[in-house]
């Protein structure tokens, strides 16, 4: 391990990058409602419309729950199997930034991206069309969820969401997804 972490300039680069919110680490339940609960309270306290706040948080909790089921990065939390990664929130003067990251395999990378590419091309009525189709399908075999959780965070937000990969190896990648929320919303 190398001992020259400077904990400060971390932080200087969090506050220079107007970082309000940030978690590294395993994501269980009990850290999502942690974590959501001090979203939550920040926001307020920082008077944003309670619409935009009930968007930011829906959008954080989405992208963390993300993390939490597919993550290939993962631990065990009282018994049971959880993601590890990164969710971040940023704050402008116009907008809030929700950034989630973790290891993905990059056989399911291709995907993914895809998933995310017909999603942003698709319009309000489409987004909602298609939320309602994918609710009505049945799950497939150890899937959690039925699919439509990029599509609700899309539809949510108002915005396309943003996705970057990063290699780490020949079998993984770094993905960040990233959806804005805006303030006059």
């Amino acid at each position: 391990m190398n001992n020259n972490f400077n904990l400060f300039e971390f932080y200087r680069i969090m506050e220079d990058k107007d970082v309000i919110l940030s978690f590294k680490g395993d994501i269980s339940q009990d850290i999502l409602v942690s974590v959501g609960d001090l979203l939550k309270d920040k926001l307020s306290n920082e008077d944003a419309k309670l619409s935009v706040t009930k968007k930011v948080f829906f959008v954080f909790i989405e992208l963390a729950q993300n993390i939490y089921r597919y993550s290939s990065e993962t631990a065990v939390l009282d018994k049971k199997k959880v993601g590890a990664g990164m969710v971040a929130i940023r704050e402008s003067s116009t907008h809030f930034m929700i950034l989630a990251g973790n290891n993905i395999k990059k056989s399911d990378m291709q995907s993914l991206i895809e998933q995310c590419q017909n999603v942003n091309q698709m319009s309000p009525d489409e987004l909602k069309l298609a939320y309602k189709n994918r609710m009505k399908t049945p799950r497939e075999g150890d899937k959690i969820g039925a699919g439509a959780g990029l599509i609700s965070i899309v539809r949510k937000a108002g915005n396309k969401i943003q996705f970057t990969t990063t290699s780490i190896d020949a079998d993984y990648a770094f993905l960040v997804l990233s959806i804005q929320v805006n303030k006059d919303g």
